[in-house]
């Protein structure tokens, strides 16, 4: 067990990328983007950090390509597999929570007629009981007894603990913002009159409907853990035993990541990127660390 007082806290505060809303919009709109120019869409972190990863995957594991379970969590416009089909790799799923990103990304491989070996779902693998049923759904071997959920070989993200370590706000805070919402509708309508505040309550509701979604992503139970902390283990929970997760981040620093994975994953190695040099310490603006998983995950 990690000694939490050792994990860093973020230095970065909640933002709207943080929330399934935003993402929505945006892959809505590349939706109808790709639909009027066949563009698939920005690569987060850029084009060299993508290859970088795929070049791994390949480096690590060509010789298993046509076995080799590979899983991109917040797979957004599905990238990093289309390039991972493309080098003859066949056992390829990307997830996210985004409908509109499972779209965008089915669309494109179709088009690229590669939908025959790449599966793209909605799913939230924060939540770890629908998660679990996910995978079991995935376990297509009709030798197993009792049907397990399946383990995935090789997991991918680019960007996804980014976001989700954007949404620091735990659940009381929705609550006390419900609270709030509903003392100011109280208010308004001693001072404006039934009619007026009716109007103000209904905005009242709509606007905590909001803050719900924005504080809320994963499953629905009672404790305040904040969601950042529940990756790292939903996501052993979908490895093999001998699994590697390939992390991307621009939030987190490599030392950052160690720590906070370091209850359910050993550091194995990382990617190198060109550095910088601020006060005297070296650094990367981009950071790709891959872990693997602890055997008593």
């Amino acid at each position: 067990m990690s000694n939490e007082s050792t994990i860093p806290a973020p230095d970065f505060g909640p933002s709207r990328l943080g929330t399934q809303s935003y993402w929505d919009s945006v892959y809505n709109r590349e939706v109808d983007n790709y639909k009027d120019h066949g563009d698939i869409g920005e690569i987060w972190f850029g084009e060299d950090s993508a290859m970088k990863m795929v070049d791994w995957v390949e480096e690590n594991y060509d010789s298993v390509k046509e076995t080799c379970s590979i899983l991109d969590l917040g797979c957004g416009n599905g990238h990093l597999l289309l390039d991972l089909a493309e080098l003859g790799f066949e056992d390829l799923t990307g997830i996210d929570y985004s409908p509109a990103a499972i779209q965008l990304a089915r669309t494109i491989a179709k088009d690229k007629e590669l939908d025959h070996i790449i599966k793209y779902e909605t799913v939230d693998f924060l939540a770890e009981k629908a998660t679990l049923e996910w995978c079991t759904r995935q376990q297509t071997s009709a030798t197993e007894e009792k049907q397990q959920p399946k383990k995935f070989t090789v997991l991918l993200d680019k960007g996804t603990y980014d976001a989700i370590s954007l949404h620091q706000k735990k659940k009381q805070d929705s609550a006390d913002a419900a609270t709030a919402a509903a003392s100011q509708v109280a208010v308004q309508q001693q001072q404006q009159g039934d009619g007026q505040g009716l109007e103000n309550e209904n905005e009242a509701r709509s606007m905590e409907g909001e803050e719900e979604e924005d504080i809320i992503l994963a499953e629905n139970d009672s404790d305040l853990e904040e969601l950042a902390d529940r990756y790292p283990k939903r996501v052993a929970l979908m490895m093999q035993d001998d699994g590697r997760l390939l992390i991307t981040s621009c939030n987190w620093t490599q030392a950052e990541l160690i720590k906070r994975f370091s209850q359910y994953f050993d550091y194995e190695s990382h990617l190198k990127y060109p550095t910088f040099t601020f006060g005297g310490v070296k650094g990367q603006t981009i950071s790709s660390v891959i872990f693997k998983k602890k055997s008593s995950a």
